[in-house]
Formats: structure tokens, C-alpha cells, sequence
């Protein structure tokens, strides 16, 4: 074969994969524009008599940058979050303004991927890694997650490794892990959906002069999985989970605690729903041996979505927590969907020795979603706790002093355009 025909046949070849490379290409730009005002009076915490209720509009903005090709993902999202008032309007913005996400995935062969970068990750009903996505800034964690996923299982594995700033020496590390790995699985089974979770977080140890102590830290490990079942001509769906965490704590405490929780929904009809479910979290006794902790410790969770929407337990209490809840859900006309939750809370053990008692009183949460449009949602809603002494007490409030009813409300606009879309 001559030069100038391998040469042509060369170019044609590379042309062909271009041409073949650039349809398989799809680049998306979307965002997301939030503002969600809040009427808090005893949110989060019980509100003293004598100070005032606070009316708050957080707002968070998004960029969203997608590629897709076939052998490579890659994703950017900007993310600007901030309170209305918070900037003077003859000044630029004071908000916090930076890198909500970015990785890039690359296709090794078929079904068996790694991403690399700051990623928002979810699992299971994000009970222990959530995007966190009622918070104004989310979750979002700096790792190397490998993937593999057929047809009938799926397994992630996840490694991490952390430092404050760009070091040329160990120095001493408080931000949040020094180092993660995990392990999930995914196996459907028919109608039932097995998976199973082993996390292993590495809490860098210090000496009374908070320097470095050799390189070593506390390990705390959580294992566990979930069960559910759904099936499409059955009108009832259950979901256990189960997880128990040993080692240490970030303290150093010698640690063994578990989580216990089952939620079930049954539909009478295709417009109402019952949900009623149960959360147990080990806690640790008032006259525990100071070395020792039973206090299950929720990793990286969603905190408005368990326990209440006022989100008094989004730190459990050394005593741990008993969360027992109902409530309807119930879809009016096409679109706006209605939900009420009672929950009746307690502790797991007792944690203040003066209370024979374990009662944590109990809330209500009425919430409204009403989709406007594909790409505009409208949520509002309405929360109160009726709170006692023992709450006041494990919040470490001053006792004999009055306080608010505690409530809160919410209204809240989601936007989410797409500004480009390339395919």
C-alpha cells in the first residue's frame, strides 16, 4: 500500500471515530433557583418567652454542568447560598460562593467504572449518606468511588483521604474524617431489595498539645443493611433497617451502639396512603463508665427527613432516641399532594438521673407540594412540638423560665432550568 492511500484510509479513520465520539456526546447546563422563608418560633431548639420569633428567607443557587459520553461522565455544579439582608444592595455579594461538585467517571470496560472528585453520594433511603438536599449548602465528600453494576447487583466501593490545606508534612486534622472507606451492595431479589452497608471512618488522634500523635487514629465502623418490599399489584411496602457501629468514636471512647428502624406504607386507594414506621438509636445510660459509648452516631444523613421536620434530634442525645410516627398522605386532584406525621419521642436510656421518666414529648408536621410546572415546585408547610421538662433538660435550657410554643412554617419556591441541552 502506498503513503498517500494509508494515509487517507488513516484520516478517514480518525474522522469516522470523531464523528462517531461526538454523537455519543450529550452536554447539559441547568440550574436551580431556592428561596425557602421560614417563620421560626422554637425550631430546632425550644424558644425563650422573652425573645422574638424570627422571619428567615434562605436562598441557594445552582449551576449544573453534564457531560455524558461513552466512556465518560463528568458533572461541575456552583453553588452560591445566602440569606435575604445579608448583602447590602450596594455591595457585592458576601454569600458563600464556591464548588458544590465536581468529579469526572471514566468507563474501564462494561459495567466497571471509577469517579474521581468532590461528590454528592446517596444510598439507600439516605439514612447514612445523603446530598442532604433540605440544607442550603448539601453534602458532598472528596474521594475515589469504584463501580460496578450488572444487571442484578450493584456494588460501590468508596475510599477517601483528607487534609486542611496542601501540606508537605502530617499535621493534625479536625475538619471532618482523615480517611473513608466504604462498601455498599445492591441485590434484587424479585419484589424484595437487599443491601448492605460497611463504612470505616479514621479520626486523627492528638496529644495534649494538639500536635500529631504518631499518625494514629480512632476507627469507627458502622455495618449494617436494609430490606424492602414492593410490588405493584400489592398495596403495601415495607422497608427494615438494621446497622451497628463498634470501635471508637472521635473521642476515643470504646463505642457500641446500633440502629433499629422499619417504615411501612399502606394505600387504600390510588389518592391515600398510611405511613407509619419506628426508629430505635441506642443511647448510653447517665451512669455509663466514661470510657464507653452506646450512642449511635448518623454519619452523613438527611436530618429533615427522619425525626421530625423541626429537626430537634438532628444530634441525638446521649440517651439515644425513640422516634414512633404516623400520619396520612393523601393527593388532591391532579397534583398537590398533602402530608400529616405525628411522632412520639422518647429516649433510648435514661440520661438525666432527677427524671423517672423517659418521654421527649411529640410533633406534628403538616407539609404541601404542589409541582407548577416541570421545572417550578411549590412546598409549604407547618411543624409543632409539644416539648417538657426532659426536653429542656437534654437541650440544656434554663429550667422555671417560660418559652414560646415551639413552631415553625415554611414556604418554599424551587426553579430548576435547563439553560442548554446538546445531544
Amino acid at each position: 500500500m502506498n503513503k498517500r492511500l494509508f494515509v487517507s484510509f488513516l484520516l478517514l479513520g480518525i474522522t469516522a471515530v470523531a464523528v462517531e465520539e461526538a454523537a455519543a456526546q450529550a452536554v447539559t447546563i441547568g440550574g436551580e433557583l431556592r428561596t425557602r422563608t421560614e417563620v421560626r418560633s422554637g425550631a430546632v431548639t425550644p424558644l425563650y418567652d422573652s425573645l422574638g420569633t424570627a422571619l428567615v428567607t434562605v436562598m441557594r443557587s445552582r449551576l449544573n454542568l453534564a457531560y455524558t459520553s461513552n466512556v465518560m461522565k463528568a458533572k461541575l455544579v456552583l453553588q452560591d447560598t445566602h440569606v435575604f439582608g445579608q448583602t447590602a444592595p450596594t455591595a457585592l455579594s458576601t454569600s458563600t460562593f464556591g464548588v458544590y461538585e465536581a468529579w469526572g467517571e471514566y468507563l474501564l470496560a462494561p459495567g466497571i467504572s471509577f469517579a474521581m472528585g468532590r461528590q454528592a453520594i446517596e444510598y439507600d433511603d439516605k439514612r447514612l449518606f445523603s446530598a442532604s438536599n433540605w440544607s442550603n449548602t448539601g453534602n458532598a465528600h472528596d474521594l475515589l468511588l469504584m463501580k460496578y453494576t450488572s444487571t442484578d447487583f450493584t456494588l460501590h466501593l468508596g475510599a477517601a483521604w483528607n487534609n486542611a490545606s496542601d501540606v508537605y508534612q502530617e499535621t493534625a486534622y479536625s475538619t471532618t474524617y482523615k480517611s473513608m472507606t466504604y462498601l455498599w451492595a445492591s441485590k434484587p431479589l424479585g419484589n424484595i431489595n437487599l443491601t448492605a452497608l460497611w463504612v470505616n471512618e479514621g479520626y486523627q488522634r492528638t496529644n495534649n498539645q494538639a500536635n500529631v500523635n504518631d499518625n494514629k487514629r480512632w476507627y469507627r465502623n458502622t455495618v449494617g443493611g436494609n430490606l424492602g418490599y414492593s410490588a405493584e399489584n400489592f398495596p403495601v411496602t415495607f422497608y427494615g433497617t438494621g446497622y451497628y457501629q463498634f470501635g471508637h468514636g472521635t473521642t476515643g471512647k470504646g463505642l457500641d451502639a446500633y440502629l433499629l428502624a422499619f417504615k411501612t406504607q399502606a394505600k387504600a386507594s390510588k389518592t391515600v396512603a398510611v405511613n407509619v414506621g419506628a426508629d430505635y438509636f441506642s443511647g448510653s445510660k447517665y451512669d455509663l463508665a466514661t470510657t464507653e459509648d452506646h450512642t449511635f452516631n448518623k454519619l452523613f444523613g438527611s436530618n429533615h427527613s427522619f425525626n421530625g421536620a423541626m429537626e430537634y434530634w438532628k444530634s441525638l442525645p446521649s440517651g439515644g432516641l425513640v422516634d414512633l410516627y404516623f400520619g396520612p398522605e393523601v393527593t388532591i386532584g391532579s397534583k398537590l399532594k398533602a402530608e400529616a406525621s405525628y411522632h412520639a419521642f422518647s429516649l433510648a436510656q435514661q440520661q438525666v438521673k432527677t427524671f423517672n421518666h423517659k418521654g421527649l414529648g411529640s410533633e406534628l408536621d403538616l407539609t404541601f407540594t404542589y409541582p407548577v410546572s416541570s421545572i417550578m415546585s411549590l412546598q409549604g408547610g407547618w411543624s409543632g412540638y409539644f416539648a417538657n421538662a426532659l426536653v429542656t433538660s437534654v437541650k440544656k435550657l434554663k429550667a422555671n423560665v417560660d418559652q414560646k410554643f415551639p413552631q415553625w412554617a415554611f414556604i418554599m419556591i424551587t426553579i430548576k432550568p435547563t439553560f442548554l441541552s446538546v445531544k
